[in-house]
């Protein structure tokens, strides 16, 4: 659960029930569904441990750590060289090592109730996760970038310790054309329910006509006796007033089985979610039992109506609008896939500042944290299932083409298949996952089910019958499209592609997307992916139906440079891997006609260092980070973009460096204490490590020494609502 909401969950607890202290951590007593942050405590091994999922597994020696964390992007000794033109992972994956890596963590349940259920819910790991409880295999997930939660209560001792082990395992290589990462790199959470609660990503909210809150959501009784249950939903506009309560006509639900309730949230003069004002109302559905609450969940709700059009395009709030957008891949550089929040509001701040509003998940579903940013800020998102389907693009024989239709093994730690009867393949079950969990998100504008597959048609076609019928089964009110690879020399253009996809996209074929579209039964059209050419916003502009371009891309990326060692990346991106942007930002700022801004004067002699952090206050909360800017500068202020000296970063206080960085596309370690300028910039990363004066230092030899201070704080982060950073 994000970390906004997990604090209002915990003021309704203070609102509803006394407290009481199980493990740590502030949960209801007795009642009402605790969520407990389950990111610190763990232990990391790099490489095979045999026996290393038993519960009395000698792990005394294993490195201490927190989640989320990428043992890829650090690689096996750091603060070493991770990088290897021999790597397995090849250039596609940047060069960075694979294979297995370790977590334990040990916890104790002893304040926890008999007869309550407890979860574990995983927002990602990468890859091939095998979860162990006390020694018990308690279920497997092979796809990195898709949430499970597992029930654990079989295994666990409530009244007692316990140890959770988790393998994960890259070692297929290669197993991506891009940097994937390795480990637990999205965060974790402890879930305990009253055995009568809301089903995993049960409830869907829609505004209808942006004058109610219509809810939707399933309760699941698992205690041994049949119940008298009825829902009772809350909703609070952006200003915290609760609005009056509804509470749904009470249905009898047997042991073991399950029923849906829905009611509306009428709501007047209602602040709608767009793309400059994006208003949030908060929505606590409460589960009761004969009356007393046993059960409750926070769902974040954004009204708004957001409809596509063969003849107007697309339009929010009645008001045509087009994405003016760009593909993002999902590692941030430095730091890798283990990205701090505050990292995700850092880039999606820059891109915004050059103009866009919308973000295309290349090519894989983003993390919770990335979809609460993008609803807060106001960005559209076009939500991209997969990257291959049945056939590899390349070699990569441990991307997703292994898995997409072997047989899922149970549990698989997600909802059912909508309109399936036993076993069922795990495409389905990812797709079925990516849906539930994001189709609450105002954000999130349509689905991908994926990028440039490379099937024949006649595969594809019952394959993409099957994900649009899953996403409309579970999400009716949000199209669905494809990034098409070449559409008309594939089959797409005439055939049954045109009439299964809600919205017809393509990549780097916009005449084609034209054609398609326009033909009958005709339906809005979509540029999912083009080159950097500014030329190409004209073609939008001219074409109602065409609802806007998604650029290739919005940042560097690691990965993708077979070929190009001694260089981890390609040069795409309207901005370096650290945010510096590129001349064909600026160009695309002017095009989408956002307030413009224009790169740092320079200068030629190098004379100091001058060192500014992003922001002043840094928390010792994980998703927190200062990224503190080491210039070397001539002795007015200016950038000298020729030098590439070596910067030496050294922190005092109570912080630390997560990591040193700066926009070079050459392979370089990212651990330690020392990274070349490039292009005169280089960055230290700085976390908290308590409250204080964190003092930072940057020196280079012959130039005069840079200094700047933090303030170390222990408070939480709370993310930031509209333009920020």
């Amino acid at each position: 659960m994000p970390r906004y909401r997990k604090a209002l969950v915990a003021v309704l607890a203070l609102v509803l029930v006394p407290l009481t202290v199980v493990s740590g951590t502030a949960a209801a007593a007795d009642r009402y569904r605790t969520v407990t942050d389950f990111d610190a405590g763990w232990l990391f091994n790099y490489g095979d441990a045999s026996g290393a999922g038993g519960a009395t597994y000698n792990d005394s020696g294993w490195r201490k750590l927190s989640v989320p964390h990428d043992w890829s992007i650090e690689g096996r000794n750091p603060p070493a060289n991770p990088f290897s033109q021999s790597a397995p992972s090849t250039g596609r994956g940047g060069y960075l090592p694979s294979g297995i890596g370790w977590y334990r963590k040990h916890f104790s349940l002893a304040g926890v109730p008999a007869g309550r259920r407890v979860s574990l819910e995983f927002d990602g790991v990468m890859a091939n996760a095998s979860v162990y409880v006390n020694g018990s295999l308690i279920g497997t997930h092979p796809y990195g970038y898709t949430s499970f939660r597992y029930d654990i209560t079989a295994a666990a001792k409530l009244g007692g310790d316990n140890v959770v082990a988790v393998k994960t395992d890259t070692t297929s290589q290669p197993a991506s054309r891009y940097y994937t990462g390795a480990g637990i790199y999205r965060e974790v959470r402890l879930i305990t329910t009253d055995p009568i609660h809301i089903g995993q990503w049960a409830t869907r909210v829609t505004t209808p006509g942006n004058t109610a809150v219509h809810a939707e959501t399933t309760v699941v009784n698992e205690s041994g006796a049949a119940a008298s249950v009825s829902v009772q939903g809350v909703l609070s506009d952006p200003g915290g007033a609760a609005l009056p309560a509804v509470t749904t006509a009470a249905k009898t639900i047997a042991a073991g089985a399950s029923a849906t309730f829905a009611y509306d949230v009428p709501v007047s003069n209602p602040k709608l979610w767009d793309l400059t004002s994006p208003n949030l109302y908060s929505l606590a559905t409460n589960v009761l039992v004969g009356g007393t609450v046993v059960d409750d969940e926070v769902t974040s709700v954004g009204i708004q109506t957001l409809t596509f059009s063969a003849s107007t395009g697309m339009s929010l709030n009645g008001k045509s609008v087009k994405f003016q957008g760009v593909a993002l891949h999902q590692d941030l550089h430095g730091l890798g896939m283990a990205a701090p929040q505050r990292a995700l509001q850092r880039r999606l701040a820059q891109l915004k500042a050059l103009g866009v509003n919308a973000i295309r998940t290349a090519h894989d579903p983003p993390s919770p944290a990335f979809l609460e940013l993008t609803d807060r800020m106001g960005f559209l998102v076009l939500d991209e299932f997969f990257d291959v389907w049945t056939q590899h693009k390349y070699s990569d024989v441990g991307d997703y083409a292994t898995y997409f239709n072997r047989t899922a093994a149970a549990p698989t730690g997600t909802p059912a298949v909508p309109g399936a009867s036993g076993s069922v393949p795990w495409y389905q079950v990812d797709a079925t996952s990516v849906v539930m969990r994001d189709r609450n998100h105002p954000s999130v504008a349509m689905w991908s089910t994926g990028n440039e597959i490379r099937d024949p048609i006649a595969t594809r076609t019952p394959l993409l019958t099957r994900m649009v019928a899953i996403a409309h089964s579970l999400d009716p009110g949000r199209p669905v499209t494809q990034a098409l690879f070449r559409p008309a020399d594939s089959g797409d253009v005439t055939g049954a592609t045109r009439t299964i996809v809600d919205v017809f996209g393509g990549n780097y074929r916009p005449d084609e997307v034209i054609q398609a579209a326009k033909t009958a039964p005709a339906r809005a059209g979509l540029f999912t992916e083009m080159g950097t050419d500014t030329s190409a916003w004209t073609t939008v502009r001219n074409n109602a139906m065409v609802t806007g371009l998604f650029l290739w891309t919005g940042a560097a990326y690691l990965g993708e440079a077979d070929g190009l060692w001694p260089r981890a990346e390609p040069d795409f991106g309207l901005m370096d891997g650290v945010g510096t942007v590129r001349p064909i930002g600026y160009s695309w700022q002017r095009t989408w006609g956002a307030p413009t801004t224009s790169p740092p004067p320079t200068g030629t002699t190098a004379d100091r260092v001058l060192l500014s952090p992003d922001h002043s206050t840094v928390s010792t909360d994980v998703d927190d980070v200062s990224y503190v800017k080491a210039t070397v500068a001539d002795s007015s202020g200016r950038v000298v973009t020729g030098s590439s000296a070596p910067i030496t970063f050294s922190v005092s206080g109570p912080g630390v460096l997560a990591a040193v960085d700066s926009g070079s596309p050459v392979q370089e370690t990212f651990r330690g204490s020392v990274r070349k300028a490039y292009q005169g910039v280089a960055y230290g990363l700085v976390r908290a490590t308590g409250a204080g004066t964190i003092t930072v230092t940057a020196s280079s030899a012959g130039l005069t020494l840079g200094t700047t201070t933090l303030t170390g704080t222990t408070a939480p982060f709370v993310p930031c609502s509209g333009s920020c950073d």
